[in-house]
């Protein structure tokens, strides 16, 4: 879906609203109500329109990914696929693996091959981290298995920019540690670990700061909080992906967040595509206007600024009815209930209760990961050093 046409969708329901307001006072009773039934069954019409564009996208995205794991595992007992943490490419068909987990740094290359010479391996190694020392998201994009065979391509933000920044070849090579190991179809694999500086991500960040802050300016989050969370679902992984479906930088899913920040903001619910979703620009946006929501419509009855951003935290990932069972200590998850319970607690007690009675454990380290990255981040700004 290009930008235009997602622009457009988007104000349609906006328009049929407005075309209502005009109906002069004067109209007849019976004027009127034609006129709102036709609005009424345009608006219908596009939110079916909405939702079947959203269908479509999404099977295309699914069948790509089913289809790459079947091809996959012709080769590798366990096919993998980029996910919100972790880029996986291929190459030499099929037989070579490459992945970067840009949560620990690790890189490895892993080569199939039962008849491969030392030399010959060693050779695949040194152009396997060449090319990574190199590659940029554009080329990333048309390497991966999925995104390749979809429409999805990077924004003009990142696509020039190189995936892993200030990635030296030379030290990776230093530092490679070789094993091997028989799969069960009976192949054998060459296994070498690398790893990359944790700064990486942290150099990763300033490609999207700019829109970071003026998105911040926007919806009145604070941007230690916005790359808090982008760190912590995505490690600024250009490609991160994962089965919910989520999507993106700031992995927004698009039947909750998604929905959500259509229907509130644009008057209109949209289920937003992949496509969509892949770019940084509109990524970062609908993450972050989804965290305004929480913060200034569910949670607006707690008084306290860093209660509501704790609970905001927690219910970006587990969702804010999970969150007030967890504060009314009871199965209640109204949200007057909440507030009233909140504001009897201090933001240091909501930490406690949230990081130790949620019942999931996802939720729960979500929260501690979020909060120590948003003070890193905190820091980083107030010293000019991202």
């Amino acid at each position: 879906m290009t930008t235009a046409k997602f622009v457009k969708s988007l104000v349609i329901g906006l328009s049929c609203f407005w075309s209502l307001a005009v109906v002069h006072a004067s109209d007849s009773v019976d004027a009127f109500e034609k006129k709102k039934a036709s609005m009424l069954s345009s608006f219908e019409s596009s939110k079916k329109e909405s939702i079947d564009k959203f269908e479509q996208s999404k099977a295309s995205y699914l069948s790509a990914f089913n289809k790459a794991k079947e091809k996959l595992s012709k080769t590798w007992d366990i096919p993998e696929l980029t996910n919100k943490s972790k880029w996986v490419q291929y190459s030499n068909n099929d037989q070579v693996k490459r992945s970067v987990d840009f949560e620990t740094g690790s890189v490895v290359v892993e080569v199939v091959g039962n008849d491969l010479s030392e030399e010959q391996i060693n050779k695949i190694i040194r152009g396997q981290v060449s090319e990574l020392e190199n590659q940029t998201t554009t080329n990333a994009y048309t390497k991966d298995s999925v995104l390749a065979e979809t429409e999805i391509i990077p924004n003009k933000i990142e696509s020039k920019a190189k995936v892993l920044p200030d990635v030296s070849a030379k030290k990776l090579l230093m530092a490679q540690k070789k094993s091997s190991y028989t799969q069960k179809n009976g192949l054998k694999v060459t296994r070498v670990s690398m790893a990359v500086s944790q700064n990486t991500v942290a150099k990763r960040a300033m490609i999207y700061l700019p829109h970071v802050s003026k998105t911040s300016e926007k919806w009145g989050v604070e941007p230690e909080l916005i790359l808090a969370i982008m760190h912590t679902e995505s490690h600024f992984n250009p490609m991160a992906q994962s089965h919910i479906p989520a999507y993106g930088l700031m992995q927004v899913v698009p039947t909750s967040a998604g929905r959500d920040v259509t229907k509130i903001y644009l008057r209109k619910e949209q289920l937003l595509s992949p496509e969509i979703l892949f770019n940084p620009e509109y990524n970062i946006d609908i993450g972050t206007a989804y965290l305004n929501i929480l913060d200034t419509r569910y949670l607006k009855r707690v008084e306290n600024k860093q209660s509501r951003t704790y609970l905001a935290i927690i219910s970006y990932n587990g969702g804010i009815g999970a969150a007030a069972k967890v504060i009314n200590g009871n199965r209640n998850s109204k949200l007057s209930s909440l507030a009233v319970n909140a504001n009897k607690l201090t933001p240091d007690e909501i930490y406690h209760k949230l990081s130790k009675g949620h019942p999931a454990k996802e939720a729960r380290d979500y929260l501690k990961k979020v909060n120590d990255k948003r003070e890193y981040y905190a820091k980083l700004l107030s010293t000019g050093s991202v």
